[in-house]
């Protein structure tokens, strides 16, 4: 299964080895983004004990930093001050639930939608493999094409957007996905072309709230697909598979049945 055995792998390891914690704690991420961002759709308990079971961890992981510190990011954000004080460890284990749930479904979404794209599109899967050269730009269509991320804004003013009044305090769903499909911004919006050129698409958000950590979803969404073409340049979906995609604001593939040679 190229999401559930390999695509929901890749941002787990690289947030271990970035935090400096255990590489089998990635199971535990797993379990925790599906907690908050799956399941809590449908039972807010399910987000509440994910949070929880994240401040404990994480608070834990602090102390541990506090006796034996390291070249990891917690011990980095530890070491921090603001007016020479230490950030308070609310703020720090915060920070690391946030570094969790924003980084980590959203990265195996794309790189899982990106794998369904190859899979069902053999003339773009060829050509990769063939012109390697053009990962750059393929990974940013497929950013554009797969945007995994819908936010929620607040309303400031007021506001009529076609015809539809709205007031501040009210909350909005922004598309990014739909702003990618903008045919004023891209020609030929609804075609994925792993060759296009101009490319200004809105998958990491825009403006001061665009995402942080957009160099390193790019990252690993690039090297997710560089090796698996390595090793399995020739992929399809599994006859008869059935594809099933994550519900709420991060979309990707949950199930991705896939056989190569």
């Amino acid at each position: 299964d190229a999401a559930s055995d390999y695509a929901q792998h890749i941002p787990t390891r690289t947030t271990a080895a970035m935090l400096g914690t255990s590489e089998e704690d990635g199971d535990l991420y797993r379990r925790w983004i599906k907690m908050a961002l799956e399941e809590g759709i449908h039972d807010n308990n399910k987000v509440m004990q994910s949070l929880k079971e994240m401040t404990i961890y994480f608070g834990e992981e602090l102390k541990k930093r506090g006796t034996k510190p390291g070249g990891d990011l917690i011990s980095f954000m530890r070491d921090q001050r603001i007016d020479g004080q230490p950030l308070p460890a609310d703020r720090l284990i915060g920070t690391l639930r946030l570094l969790l749930i924003a980084g980590i479904d959203t990265t195996w979404s794309a790189i899982g939608a990106s794998l369904w794209h190859l899979a069902t599109h053999d003339e773009d899967r060829r050509r990769l493999v063939a012109e390697p050269s053009l990962m750059d730009t393929a990974v940013e269509e497929f950013l554009r094409a797969y945007a995994p991320v819908t936010m929620a804004r607040e309303v400031v003013k007021d506001v009529i957007v076609n015809g539809c009044r709205m007031k501040p305090g009210s909350m909005v769903l922004l598309s990014f996905p739909a702003a990618n499909r903008d045919p004023e911004m891209f020609p030929d919006a609804d075609k994925v072309l792993i060759d296009r050129k101009e490319n200004r698409h809105a998958a990491f958000g825009l403006g001061i709230h665009r995402c942080i950590g957009s160099n390193l979803a790019r990252m690993n969404l690039r090297v997710a697909i560089e090796e698996w073409l390595k090793r399995i340049p020739d992929f399809r979906l599994a006859l008869g598979a059935r594809v099933t995609w994550s519900e709420g604001t991060v979309r990707g593939p949950r199930q991705l049945p896939v056989v190569f040679a």
